[in-house]
């Protein structure tokens, strides 16, 4: 099929695509403009461990297990933030005034390198700070209790970001949001017009009738 072809049958069902295009624009932009406005709160922390003492004046490999070391502990600090226990022992700080469970499903991790991100992403921005917060004051204060438990006595733990709630979704975002929406719309006419062509057995042109019956056309009725 030649690209002619192609923007004929585009041409002769553009209806189909500016309605199915247009409704997909309304829709993104109102469920963008009045849909539930989520808040996130994140904060950045590194984890290390000392160097090994000098033994002898001889060359070590203290910094490399340091650095490889510190790597695996925040791979499992990142573990234990998800953990039961220290969700509750942030539900405590909070006076169990939000569930364990609740800060589970609203805390997220993500590590870059040996850094450390926690976010909080909930409905208000209020709270948001508050569960940031209080996580924040729970690694401070029973860090020593996490590395223990991860079989290490010597790591430190140190709060390089402190947590700021603000929008997940910024004006950009929320720009980008409508215009992705719109695009999966209009390429989703796009094809239900090539489908509908594809089932419908009218022959509406001279050069469609020859290629599918094989036979010359002897006359028109012009238009």
């Amino acid at each position: 099929m030649e690209l002619r072809e192609y923007w004929t049958i585009l041409s002769r069902r553009w209806p189909l695509v500016a309605v199915v295009t247009l409704i997909t624009l309304v829709a993104s932009t109102l469920m963008v403009a009045f849909g539930p406005t989520l808040y996130k709160a994140e904060f950045r922390l590194t984890v290390s461990v000392k160097p090994e003492p000098r033994q002898g004046n001889y060359y070590m490999y203290d910094q490399y297990y340091t650095w490889l070391t510190s790597e695996y502990l925040v791979d499992d600090f990142g573990e234990v933030i998800k953990s039961d226990a220290f969700a509750k022992d942030v539900a405590q700080r909070l006076g169990e005034s939000v569930p364990a469970d609740a800060i589970k499903r609203d805390l997220n991790t993500k590590k870059t390198h040996r850094i450390l991100t926690v976010t909080v992403t909930t409905s208000s921005p209020q709270r948001s700070q508050d569960i940031a917060n209080a996580m924040k004051d729970v690694m401070e204060s029973k860090a020593r209790d996490y590395f223990a438990q991860l079989s290490t006595g010597d790591a430190m733990m140190r709060v390089i970001d402190d947590p700021k709630a603000e929008p997940e979704m910024g004006l950009l975002r929320r720009i980008l949001e409508i215009v992705l929406r719109t695009a999966v719309g209009f390429l989703a006419a796009v094809g239900l017009a090539f489908l509908l062509n594809y089932l419908d057995p009218t022959l509406r042109s001279r050069e469609e009738t020859e290629r599918v019956l094989e036979l010359p056309v002897l006359a028109e009725v012009p238009r």
